[in-house]
């Protein structure tokens, strides 16, 4: 539902902080992909994430295999709007499992490296394999067809990926670092804090490719009357932060995009039928957003339309925002086999 409004927003959002002027006549949808690129690029680019991607439907400590994360796009039939894709997430956090403090895997697994078995198409344990920490497990990474999504077969071994448990007496933690060739692609600690009515995880760490880092720090929290998400995205100077408030009464999010001096912050409240918002730039408001979920609009304070080459950059733009959902849907599979199978 809310996906065109989210994609347009992005555009506008990321091109006003592109530009030397405070002035909407300055959009540039080039400039927009560069900064976009820049920002999140590391995200949907990064051999790990890639790779988790595609073995996620095999990892399992015990039981049954993860089949996807548990809000992931594949999961829910593919065209996955805001609202879905957080209720979904909202519930897998509720489901949690009640492992104490500092035994989040049992002690039968510590130490233990999993290697895939094609014949099963799932992970099983190698007691000959040496390597994995005392606190936790290691998967055997192999090379994946992008294409096909599918482990390539013969296997060909390229990392791992260790499940290291880090909790403490408040909070369950495991990190996670994913190693393919020499280069730590990926490394976060995911924590996780459930009552009876209630949950939070959060997840703080940085992927790379081995020259540039994207940091990250996400906060997702559950209760009885919203859902709540804090994802801050960060490489150098440039600064992306996206905060959703999820009610009964609606949708609501704030997306800040900093770059160097400059600060775009755009403010969306939706409801079933309506949207109403603006976007600020350093302080100033540049645009004006009304409409419906489904056909948002977007217009300069003045109340011009934007251009038909703007019009037609939010469309080729639309994407953006299933992007950056798609790639930390991917980042947290193993925290979630660790918190939902474990």
């Amino acid at each position: 539902m809310f996906r065109q409004l989210i994609a347009g927003a992005t555009l506008v959002v990321v091109a006003a902080a592109c530009s030397d002027s405070t002035g909407p006549e300055n959009f540039s949808a080039t400039k927009t992909e560069q900064v976009a690129a820049a920002v999140v690029g590391s995200l949907g680019s990064n051999t790990a994430l890639q790779t988790l991607d595609i073995i996620g439907a095999s990892l399992s400590l015990s039981g049954p295999a993860l089949a996807a994360a548990p809000f992931a796009a594949a999961e829910m039939g593919g065209d996955v709007n805001t609202t879905a894709r957080l209720q979904s997430l909202g519930q897998a956090v509720l489901n949690f499992g009640a492992a104490s403090p500092l035994a989040i895997f049992p002690a039968n697994l510590l130490g233990k490296t999993y290697v895939y078995n094609p014949q099963t198409s799932q992970y099983e344990i190698d007691d000959t394999r040496t390597g994995a920490s005392s606190a936790g497990v290691r998967f055997i990474l192999y090379a994946v067809d992008p294409i096909a999504r599918r482990i390539v077969t013969p296997l060909n071994e390229v990392g791992y990926l260790d499940l290291i448990d880090v909790s403490t007496p408040s909070a369950d933690a495991v990190q996670i670092v994913a190693v393919i060739g020499t280069i730590t692609y990926l490394d976060y600690t995911a924590s996780a804090v459930t009552t009876t009515s209630s949950g939070s995880l959060n997840a703080a760490g940085y992927v790379s490719d081995g020259t540039d880092q994207i940091d990250f720090d996400l906060t997702f929290t559950v209760s009885q009357t919203a859902i709540t998400a804090d994802y801050m995205l960060s490489s150098g100077a440039a600064s992306v932060r996206l905060q959703v408030n999820l009610t009964q009464a609606g949708l609501t999010f704030v997306l800040t995009v900093t770059d160097g001096n400059e600060t775009v912050a755009m403010t969306v409240n939706a409801d079933q039928t309506t949207v109403d918002g603006s976007i600020r730039y350093n302080g100033d408001v540049v645009v004006v957003i009304t409409g419906t979920p489904d056909n948002p609009q977007f217009s300069r304070p003045d109340g011009t339309p934007l251009t038909q080459e703007e019009a037609l950059a939010l469309r080729a733009l639309g994407d953006f925002f299933d992007e950056i959902f798609d790639a930390f849907d991917n980042l947290l599979i193993p925290a979630f086999l660790v918190f939902v199978l474990g």
